[in-house]
């Protein structure tokens, strides 16, 4: 009996290993940010569900804020007030979603200085925060 359960547990860790390597990495791209003097802040009106490439899904709660960062040739990224955003794949990356024409059109990690595209655009209203 004990050499069945320790093949049982065999069997599960091995399980655990192969699904934490099946976890796909985001896909970026070099992208370089041209940063915003004067940052406006947003508040997001309703939240925003996006799933990633990888298949993980972030949500923009709703009554968040975030300031304008900068801009890149796909749009304008923001970055949270207060807090920290990730997205995840096969690693975890400090993310700022990129906004254009009302859309989330993909994400701008700052520290890898590149941008993960969406496949699927989602849109997003943004109100500015009077100061």
């Amino acid at each position: 009996m004990q050499t069945r359960s320790r093949a049982i547990g065999y069997v599960l860790a091995g399980s655990l290993i192969l699904a934490a390597g099946c976890a796909h990495d985001v896909v970026r791209q070099p992208a370089t940010l041209t940063a915003t003097v004067a940052s406006q802040i947003f508040e997001v009106q309703q939240d925003v569900d996006i799933v990633l490439d990888s298949g993980y899904g972030r949500r923009l709660a709703r009554g968040s804020r975030w300031a304008q960062a900068g801009t890149l040739p796909q749009g304008d990224a923001y970055k949270p007030v207060g807090g920290v955003f990730t997205v995840e794949g096969a690693h975890v990356h400090e993310a700022w979603p990129v906004v254009s024409a009302g859309e989330v059109v993909g994400f701008y990690l700052p520290v890898e200085k590149a941008i993960v595209p969406l496949a699927s655009r989602v849109r997003i209203e943004l109100k500015p925060v009077n100061p």
